[in-house]
């Protein structure tokens, strides 16, 4: 069985990361949750940071430890059985449809905040983005790491110049003041931000493209997840503090940028808005790409879907999901799906897949790694519960493939014996160590 190309690096990875976690919520989530919640969305950013900071760590040592394009599936697998794990897989896949609908939405939005086009024109654009993120992904992967990269950090750059400038008083002040935390609202605040973070279980699905994923996963992982959380929540800082109401639509970071570029303030943020959301989409469809092709290894889809071009993408399953995501958008935009529906849809699946992971690496991992998955399993928990209307497409499918994996007698417990994960454990850091 051919092997996917072991090309990324450290840098790369935090790239892929970066520009996933920012995505489509970079120049939008701040200000929401400053709208909402005014000074208590600086605190709730600090809270959430640290709240995720458990799930990255967990994926991390997931990761190193079981390198697989499988990703999440691949650790439910080995802890809980090839049910369980195959369901997983299911999930993830049926999170893009509904997920690359609402981000080719954010973007089209962008669009139109560029120039004027119609329904149909819009159509059109979502599919030529379409084709063009298909066209990046038949590449090898460095080449998207490397434009991930390039994306991610010249949106971060720009919030860091507008908070350095904002920090020197090159921008009038509000009269928005501090005040002290009120935990309810700290906590709300927090749950609106957590989807800006939604894409850490993408870089699952790439530890085997890593060329020392022992090493890079977890720096990539745990860095990238750093630098984003300090980018929203500076963000949020420019907001209240130097973003006065002005009581119309104009995304607040833009009347920022118009002070520095005049009426070039919204061409460039929307240029970059737009670049972010392909960026999201991008590492997604990867993402999807690589589990059909692990999938297929496993006999669980066509062998068709196995196969791997030149540069080591695999090139069937990429064409396989660019078909099912044309098809998704055009339905989706056929009978006018909003964009909020969609975004729940998504939101619930992600937080069972982050949920069952943590229950995966309560059984995996050692003593210390397990404590910190425990803690991930909580904040897991208690968005499920807060989140709890957003995660009914997610049980409906889960409980479905329950149905189908049961009539078909797919085993439901054939989790690896102790001897066996250490064998699997083993030969996952040789793979490693070759690599490196």
């Amino acid at each position: 069985m051919a092997d996917l190309k072991k090309s990324l690096g450290m840098m790369q990875g935090m790239g892929i990361l970066v520009s996933a976690l920012l995505g489509t919520g970079v120049f939008i989530v701040p200000e929401l949750t400053v709208t909402n919640f005014g000074s208590h969305a600086l605190w709730g950013w600090g809270l959430l940071l640290i709240a995720v900071l458990p799930i990255a760590i967990t994926f991390a040592e997931l990761g190193k430890r079981f390198p697989s394009a499988a990703g999440a599936s691949n650790f439910v697998r080995v802890a809980f059985g090839v049910r369980q794990g195959g369901i997983v897989g299911w999930l993830f896949l049926a999170l893009l449809p509904v997920g690359l609908s609402a981000a080719m939405e954010m973007a089209i939005w962008f669009l139109r905040s560029l120039t004027e086009i119609g329904q149909h024109q819009a159509l059109v654009a979502k599919l030529i983005i379409l084709g063009l993120i298909g066209w990046a992904n038949l590449r090898e992967i460095k080449f998207s790491g490397n434009l991930q990269t390039a994306i991610a950090y010249s949106v971060g750059i720009i919030i860091v110049v507008l908070t350095g400038l904002a920090g020197i008083g090159w921008f009038p002040a509000t009269e928005n003041q501090a005040s002290s935390p009120d935990w309810p609202k700290v906590g709300a605040a927090a749950a609106l931000a957590f989807w800006s973070f939604i894409g850490i279980e993408v870089m699952a699905h790439l530890s085997s493209e890593f060329k020392n994923p022992d090493r890079d996963l977890p720096i990539a992982l745990i860095g990238g997840t750093l630098i984003v959380g300090g980018i929203y929540w500076a963000g949020s800082w420019l907001i209240y503090y130097f973003v006065a109401p002005d009581g119309n639509s104009t995304i607040a970071i833009v009347q920022l940028t118009q002070q520095l570029l005049g009426s070039y303030g919204n061409a460039f943020i929307c240029i970059f808005g737009l670049l972010s959301c392909i960026a999201t989409m991008n590492i997604y469809l990867a993402s999807a790409a690589r589990m059909v092709w692990q999938m297929a290894n496993d006999r669980r889809l066509p062998n068709r879907l196995r196969s791997l071009n030149d540069a080591g993408a695999p090139d069937n399953a990429i064409y396989s999901w660019m078909i099912i995501s044309a098809v998704s958008i055009c339905l989706t935009s056929g009978f006018g799906m909003k964009l909020e529906g969609l975004i729940t849809a998504a939101n619930g699946v992600i937080v069972l897949i982050y949920l069952m992971t943590m229950l995966a690496a309560m059984k995996l991992l050692p003593r210390l790694q397990k404590r910190i998955a425990i803690a991930g399993l909580l904040v897991c928990v208690v968005l499920a519960i807060s989140l709890y209307k957003s995660m009914i497409y997610a049980i409906v499918i889960y409980f479905s493939l329950s149905v189908v994996y049961l009539i078909t007698r797919v085993p439901a417990i054939r989790s690896l014996s102790l001897l066996q994960f250490k064998r699997e454990e083993s030969r996952a850091k040789q793979k490693c160590k070759s690599a490196a």
